[in-house]
């Protein structure tokens, strides 16, 4: 049998294993906070326009053909209005 899996030995194997988990979580928190802080500065910074230009405009169009569902009933366009 492997000596990390002896009945005394298997605790402190399972315990190292916690704690690699635990400083991985750390170091990707520590991590993912850095580059927040780092992100919120860089927007104070940011010189700010009083009003953005719009950069999409949506326009409706009328003029579309109007789509006719095919069903099985003789009802005309203008019956179903």
């Amino acid at each position: 049998m492997p000596d990390f899996l002896q009945e005394g030995v298997a605790i402190y194997v399972a315990l190292a294993v916690a704690l690699a988990v635990w400083l991985g979580i750390f170091a990707f928190l520590w991590r993912l906070d850095r580059q927040v802080r780092e992100l919120r500065r860089r927007l104070e910074q940011a010189p700010r326009d009083k009003q953005a230009a719009p950069r999409v405009t949506i326009e409706s169009r009328k003029s579309l053909p109007e789509t006719v569902a095919a069903t099985n009933d003789l009802m005309t366009t203008e019956d179903r209005r």
